[in-house]
């Protein structure tokens, strides 16, 4: 233990005795420990645990597509039922339907989330109740009695923690409730608006409308028994399903049955992102490694004659290695302590960047694994990146520790250089990996979020009125004389120059576009569960003026459509060139079939009266439904809600606390909700590509800039050790630009050796990025010469700096030396 000791305050004395080097080592060091460790973090939280729920990887998200269909779907309740009962490989299935209610407070009502769920929804997280109970099976039941179970969120937010709350009642969209129990954050709870859930059983938001077999419109989770995998669930299920197709051919035809990781549902949208980022951070900490290995090696040459020494005098190589290992730990360690300082940093800024609904994202914070994981990766960092040069010269050289003084006019041996030579050249491979990374992820970027939309997206805000009061929901023609006046009165607040209504938000849907089935009248009709589908849109007349998309053919909706008896759609270019290629399809008629995502008027005939452009309403890295219809928003049943959409003629953003002060005026009970202007809602949309850029942008940036220190150390070493020979070469006549071409074209050579070897990477790993790219391949020219030309210019900056520097030996100080 003296020995030991006595070692390490050794040590302690020699990294003190070279503050340049050591300083320069734990800032590359604590760079990229720091990194890791908040990249660590970051995928533990978001990915590895993005259910912070016991067993979450045995959650499985059930549904019924159609056949070959990439959108998202549902299951119906009967269907629900008779798959609890038949299936072998699950324990536990739950529905619920997510909506809205608004909580009564002591001024204008509160839009709060709603979840409609069967009380099996509570035993697959497996939490315990904070208080209270879940609602039974009983109370799941039609006509059943108004309970409601609090997450802790809204139980903390909406009733400050009461500790009396069970028992008391609660005003829900003018209805009555009693308040059960209080739980934790459910299944539900990830991909749902808001935290500040409440539940209610299911039957309570759907009464007698459940028995639907052809709906398929509920979310599905099940839980997988121990120990079976999710192809044996599928397997499981796809006989389920064929089943039900026999039995009710009417309603199941044509419709599959899906069986997929909930884990890997929620995630999807940013996964491969998160770990596109860690492979980054990961070239980062072995650019760090390679930096501090290349200081260890120019330490070498001036501690060789003191191991000789040491070692004549009887020390072993063991004894050698391990002092020299010894200082690299202690260097090491103050790394890891400084990257506990970059870790932290990074992580906050993560938090500042994402948007605060992101939850997963906040909750990322340094755990008791991560200092694990801190701890393991300083001491993997003090062995890779002391023992090669430990090994090196700790080699006993008797003749060479015989030499006068040696030092300067040694040189550091061939293997040392190409060893030094080979770390330099792996630093700007890993460099122009992350560069051209971050380089596609940029473009990629860039070519979603200015994808051409078919409208203009500038001066438009956007709002929600979603009335919920009991009112409403007796009488449904309250609903359109209600968004009736708030469009009037929206139309005269100044700077609008349009406004329409559309029932649904553009970039709303984060797993596709809802969709119908339909069928042209007059054309052969395609097999039962192989119809194409369109994505209905019930709108009010103006909304195309509002939008700006142009009318290709015929009329617009008018006043009259929405209170003549006449069904009319107004269709989008794509399904008229596809199914009236040489004939004008005004006139025509299409007839929406049953089974859809949407509630239409079934085998219900309208008839086309006019064809707008093609415009997208989804996100570009989500699946968007291959047509478009517009229905007037009078004709189509069951609207619950409405998006008032307004045109400005400048900035909307000064309207934002208009709205709702307008809707108020309407109808104080009635909030308008998530005011935003479209700018807004596509940053929103966006957030968690544009963290991504930005993160990778960072991390690229510093493994740009330590590659650099490293290629300069490396340099400015090499004209150390070669003053006296460059000394003569200026005595003989060399020209500065010859003392600058040999330290430069020697810079070069690595750097054109590692810019290959990093394009061969970047190009063997093109599959697994280009499944995250958009608009570009990655294979992208502009990217990879972009790259290599910034890496290009950086390096020859750093070789430069050494260069002049060896311009300006003196020949008769150098060789004095």
């Amino acid at each position: 233990m003296h020995g030991l000791l006595a070692s390490l305050r050794y040590s302690v004395r020699l990294l003190l005795k070279s503050p340049g080097f050591t300083i320069t080592a734990i800032l590359v060091l604590g760079f990229g420990i720091g990194a890791n460790t908040a990249m660590f973090s970051l995928i533990q939280t978001v990915v590895v645990n993005a259910l912070p729920f016991p067993s979450s990887d045995r959650l499985v998200h059930v549904s019924q597509p159609k056949e070959n269909d990439r959108y998202w779907s549902g299951i119906s309740y009967l269907d629900y039922l008779d798959i609890g009962t038949a299936n072998h490989t699950l324990d536990t299935l739950a529905i619920s339907e997510w909506d809205f209610f608004d909580l009564s407070g002591p001024t204008i009502p509160e839009r709060v989330t709603a979840i409609y769920a069967t009380p099996t929804l509570f035993r697959l997280t497996g939490l315990p109740f904070i208080m209270g109970r879940p609602f039974s099976e009983d109370e799941d039941k039609s006509g059943g009695p108004p309970v409601v179970v609090l997450s802790e969120s809204a139980w903390r937010n909406r009733f400050n923690a009461d500790p009396q709350i069970i028992g008391k009642n609660i005003v829900l969209s003018g209805l009555s409730f009693q308040v059960i129990g209080v739980c934790p954050r459910q299944v539900e709870d990830v991909s749902t608006p808001s935290t500040d859930t409440f539940y209610v059983p299911l039957h309570v938001g759907f009464g007698t409308s459940q028995p639907e077999r052809r709906h398929h419109t509920h979310f599905c989770i099940g839980r997988l028994k121990p120990g079976v995998s999710l192809p044996k669930a599928q397997a499981d299920l796809d006989v389920v399903q064929n089943n039900l197709a026999q039995r009710y051919p009417d309603a199941e035809k044509g419709y599959g049955i899906r069986v997929e990781s909930f884990v890997g549902l929620t995630v999807s949208s940013y996964a491969t992102t998160i770990w596109l980022l860690g492979a980054a951070v990961g070239c980062l900490l072995l650019i760090s490694i390679s930096n501090v290995a290349n200081l260890l090696f120019a330490r070498a040459l001036d501690r060789r004659k003191e191991m000789n020494i040491r070692s004549t005098l009887g020390a072993s190589r063991v004894r050698l290695v391990l002092q020299l290992l010894l200082e690299t730990i202690v260097l090491s360690a103050i790394g890891g302590l400084a990257g506990l300082s970059v870790a932290w940093a990074a992580v906050e800024l993560v938090k500042k960047v994402s948007p605060e609904d992101f939850r997963r994202f906040q909750d990322v914070q340094l755990d008791t694994t991560a200092f694990i994981f801190i701890t393991g990766v300083t001491v993997l960092v003090a062995l890779l990146a002391g023992l090669f040069p430990a090994l090196s010269i700790s080699h006993p050289d008797l003749a060479w520790a015989l030499k006068d003084e040696g030092g300067r006019a040694g040189t550091a041996g061939p293997h040392r250089q190409r060893a030094q030579s080979l770390l330099v050249a792996s630093q700007v491979a890993l460099a122009c990996v992350s560069l051209i990374g971050a380089g596609l992820l940029v473009r990629s970027f860039y070519a979603a979020f200015y994808l051409p939309l078919g409208f203009d997206a500038q001066h438009l805000l956007n709002a929600n009125i979603s009335p919920t009061t009991l009112k409403y929901a007796k009488d449904p023609n309250q609903l359109l004389v209600l968004w009736d006046q708030v469009l009037q009165k929206a139309r005269q607040l100044p700077g609008v120059t349009e406004a329409a209504m559309n029932a649904e938000q553009p970039y709303e849907w984060t797993f596709g576009d809802p969709t119908v089935p339909f069928r042209i009248m007059g054309q052969p009709e395609a097999e039962a569960g192989k119809e194409p589908t369109t994505c209905p849109q019930a709108i009010s007349p103006g909304y195309f003026q509002t939008m700006q998309i142009p009318l290709l053919q015929g009329r617009d909706f008018d006043a009259n459509d929405r209170t003549a008896g006449q069904p009319v759609v107004i269709i989008d270019a794509g399904l008229a060139q596809h199914y009236f290629p040489n004939e004008n399809p005004i006139g025509k008629q299409i007839i929406e079939l049953p089974g859809g995502s949407r509630e239409m008027r079934r085998d219900t005939a309208w008839t086309i009266v006019g064809v707008v452009q093609n415009s997208r309403h989804n996100r570009p890295q989500n699946p968007a439904a291959p047509y478009q219809a517009y229905f007037p928003d009078h004709q189509v049943h069951g609207l619950f809600r409405e998006f008032l959409l307004l045109r400005t003629a400048g900035d909307p953003s000064p309207l934002i606390p208009e709205i709702g002060k307008l809707v108020a005026s309407v109808d104080p009970e009635v909030p308008a909700t998530d005011i935003k202007t479209f700018d807004d809602l596509m940053a929103e949309k966006f957030a968690t590509e544009r963290l991504g850029v930005l993160l990778s942008a960072v991390f690229s940036m510093v493994a740009l800039f330590l590659s650099a220190v490293g290629l300069y150390g490396v340099l400015a070493y090499y004209v150390s050790q070669r003053r006296r020979e460059i000394g003569v070469r200026i005595a003989l006549g060399a020209t500065s630009t010859n003392i600058i071409n040999l330290v430069v074209s020697r810079g070069i050579k690595l750097v054109a050796a590692g810019i290959v070897i990093g394009l061969v990477l970047t190009l063997g790993a093109t599959r697994f990025i280009g499944s995250i790219l958009y608009g570009v391949s990655g294979y992208d020219p502009i990217t990879l010469i972009f790259a290599a030309v910034i890496l290009g210019l950086v390096a020859t900056f750093a070789c430069v700096l050494p260069a002049l520097r060896a311009i300006k030996i003196n020949p008769i100080t150098a060789l004095r030396e």
